[in-house]
């Protein structure tokens, strides 16, 4: 059940509504070909067959192709702005890294570099070495400077403020969640788990991700936030802030014992950082990370049908801004000769979570197996020898890879046809380990 995992939760959720005939007849002869191969929204007006729209924009390939670079044309957002005084990031390319890497694919078979991207529906990678962006490749019209989708990176990001706002002891990870917010006291799945259960996720929850059961707990999320359709006769609540009290926890575990991602965890991590600051996700970042870190250009985040933020995976960020991010945490926290976040902060997360937990849950994996990782405060953690990394990952392709022990950072961005798969989790992999091996002997 790997990836009800690193599954932004709502972009699964449009899995269950059925595209048109006419968009169903787009089965090109070449699988990885790019948004303007397959002729996507091109045309006055655009042929049935080529329009993206929001019943397809989400997860619907190859229409994805298309739409994670133009996210906010189908869904309310908010910008989270940027610096004031922008920082460009030194560019000192390493022409030779695409011609030397190869990557195995999950057969075993050697690929280059070229053909990884391209088997990947890659649309960007930058490769960072300590403070310097030293490869970077851009296809499918993406540019440094065009947001992508970024699925549940949102989440890493959540679970990072959460972090820096627990050291500057606005609230602690012994609290219990409902002391901090009294409308989930009633709520046995949160009211008496700990901040730093819910932010490890491994507080305990009765919570299906079954997308073809319109009564699991998913769908009833996708309802609530104007995402999905409503079943009939059913008394949905009216919004996110009155269905998460509804949740309660499951029989077998007690909160701590097991590791199990379930996005609805990481609305409420979002829930007690509004709750403690008084200001939203996009502000709080703005104020702790993109006004200090030189951004330019433009960020979002999405937003549900009230207004309010899809903490699982509502970001959309260019990969010159996500690199600054990414340079800023292989750096220990400083970027541009300031403090952005406390080296304490950031070893907190590569140390990693309980790896108890996370190989008793239902989301170790041959991939990710238990004993060799764990997730800590929304990041997902290697601890595999020669491979020590913490790192953001969202479905369809999507990573934000740091290795601080080799002093290497990735970004990579990419429009998948499915949202998880364990051959393209495998062949990523590979293929961010591998550039980190070549990288680091050079």
């Amino acid at each position: 059940m790997k990836k009800s995992i690193i599954s932004f939760a709502l972009s699964a959720i449009l899995l269950s509504q059925t595209a048109t005939l006419a968009q169903a007849q787009i089965q090109p002869s070449n699988p990885y070909a790019t948004a303007a191969e397959l002729g996507l929204m091109e045309g006055f007006p655009v042929p049935a067959d080529k329009q993206v729209t929001k019943a397809n924009a989400l997860q619907t390939a190859p229409f994805n192709r298309w739409s994670y670079q133009h996210m906010r044309m189908f869904y309310p957002s908010a910008d989270i702005p940027a610096s004031q005084k922008p920082v460009d990031l030194e560019h000192v390319i390493d022409t030779n890294l695409a011609k030397q890497v190869s990557v195995q694919n999950a057969a075993g078979e050697t690929r280059s570099f070229d053909e990884y991207m391209t088997e990947t529906w890659g649309d960007a990678i930058v490769v960072i070495k300590g403070d310097r962006v030293i490869f970077e490749d851009y296809r499918n019209g993406m540019t440094a400077n065009q947001p992508h989708q970024m699925m549940s990176v949102t989440k890493s990001f959540g679970g990072l403020l959460a972090l820096m706002n627990i050291h500057e002891g606005q609230y602690s990870e012994s609290q219990y969640v409902g002391d901090i917010i009294p409308e989930l006291r009633n709520s046995s799945a949160f009211g008496s788990a700990t901040v730093g259960q819910v932010l490890d996720m491994t507080n305990s929850m009765d919570f299906r991700e079954d997308y073809a059961d319109p009564t699991s707990g998913i769908r009833t999320y996708g309802a609530v936030l104007g995402w999905t359709e409503k079943m009939e006769g059913v008394d949905y609540p009216t919004s996110l802030y009155s269905y998460l009290p509804t949740l309660n926890a499951e029989q077998e575990h007690q909160h701590g014992e097991v590791f199990h991602y379930q996005t609805a965890k990481t609305d409420v991590v979002n829930w007690i950082n509004n709750r403690v600051t008084q200001q939203s996700f996009q502000v709080d970042m703005h104020d702790k990370l993109w006004s200090k870190l030189g951004t330019e250009g433009e960020t979002y985040v999405l937003l549900d049908n009230n207004a309010t933020l899809v903490a699982g995976g509502g970001l959309n960020a260019t990969t010159e801004n996500l690199a600054k991010f990414a340079t800023m945490m292989l750096n220990d926290g400083r970027f541009n000769g300031q403090e952005v976040v406390a080296k304490s902060v950031i070893d907190s997360i590569a140390a990693g979570g309980d790896k108890s937990a996370y190989a008793k849950g239902p989301n170790a994996s041959e991939n990710m197996p238990g004993g060799e990782w764990s997730y800590r405060a929304q990041w997902w953690v290697s601890h595999t020898p020669g491979h020590e990394a913490f790192m953001a990952i969202g479905i369809h392709g999507q990573w934000v890879y740091i290795d601080r022990e080799r002093d290497v950072a990735i970004v990579k961005v990419s429009s998948a046809p499915e949202s998880y798969s364990k051959a393209q989790e495998l062949y990523d992999l590979n293929a961010l380990r591998a550039i980190v091996d070549y990288v680091s002997a050079n």
